[in-house]
């Protein structure tokens, strides 16, 4: 057995996965993605931002936030979304609601982290851009009609002309009270996430906040074992998760609204922001790393 079979035959047994491991093809039968649902307990999200202490205060109880996204298996996994709409017309549409990738990650990250919040999975990602950006325009426009109080995205930054169009749609949202959490999103109204180190390129402006970047709660199973395989040339780095970063802040608005309703989307930026502070992590030093139970106390 090949060290990919041996591990992924392990994790099989340990965490009780059903599968069956072929020796004479020495290939695994393997679900989509593995699950590792308390994973975060050690030294991640809860340490780094002070959530264990948050949560006395909030988990983000009333709160509904809507992620724009895809692959979110909407008909797999029960009772974790609250409401679901897609907004796709090309073929992206038919994985929404079978198929369990970007967008339910990005679900259970945010459950993760605010497990009182009631999630909506928004389809819109297309591979081409402006099919993309005009279903985020109609998602934000839903999301406004139906009383959201977050939206988060994670994913590419936009041409000049999408970008043009997408400002309109994200000023609505701002003026109905909607908090986004887009990263390489620098609309100064987005309340711009970034990882714990400078900021990206991508970004075009000083981050607001800085999250810490690596989740371990989940990983996907084809894409780890052709990560064992080829490494680096895979393109994929298990558990390095930039994209978390946007559920997480949304997360943290989330718990910050449940306690505080009704601020205008700036006021939850500045809190966030003024109750940072400063972390040095892996060489880096993160100007305004979250600690969530501040923000908490600051408005309690």
């Amino acid at each position: 057995m090949n060290k990919p079979g041996l591990l992924i035959g392990a994790l099989m047994v340990c965490f009780g996965i059903f599968g069956t491991y072929h020796r004479e093809q020495n290939t695994v039968e393997a679900p989509p993605f593995i699950h590792f649902p308390n994973a975060n307990s050690r030294q991640t999200y809860f340490t780094v931002h002070n959530i264990w202490d948050a949560w006395e205060m909030s988990k983000g109880a009333g709160v509904r936030v809507g992620i724009l996204d895809h692959s979110f298996g909407v008909d797999v996994h029960d009772g974790l979304y609250a409401g679901a709409e897609t907004f796709q017309t090309d073929d992206w549409r038919e994985s929404f609601a079978t198929e369990s990738h970007h967008g339910f990650w990005m679900a259970s990250t945010l459950r993760e982290v605010a497990p009182d919040v009631e999630i909506y999975a928004l389809g819109t990602y297309s591979s081409d851009e402006t099919r993309k950006v005009d279903a985020m325009i109609q998602a934000i426009d839903w999301a406004i009609d139906h009383d959201l109080d977050v939206l988060t995205y994670s994913a590419a930054r936009f041409s000049d002309q999408n970008r043009a169009r997408l400002d309109e749609a994200v000023d609505r949202a701002l003026a109905n009270g909607i908090v986004t959490t887009f990263i390489h999103y620098p609309h100064p109204g987005n309340l711009l996430p970034t990882w714990l180190g400078p900021r990206s390129g991508d970004d075009d402006r000083e981050p607001d906040v800085n999250i810490l970047h690596y989740d371990y709660q989940l990983i996907f199973t084809e894409r780890y074992l052709d990560w064992l395989e080829r490494g680096s040339e895979s393109g994929y780095r298990p558990y390095l998760s930039i994209s978390s970063t946007s559920p997480v802040t949304a997360g943290f608005v989330a718990m910050l609204m449940s306690v505080q309703p009704g601020l205008a989307p700036a006021e939850y930026k500045r809190i966030l922001m003024e109750t940072s502070r400063e972390l040095k992590f892996q060489g880096n030093v993160a100007s305004r790393a979250v600690d969530i139970a501040a923000a908490l106390k600051s408005v309690m």
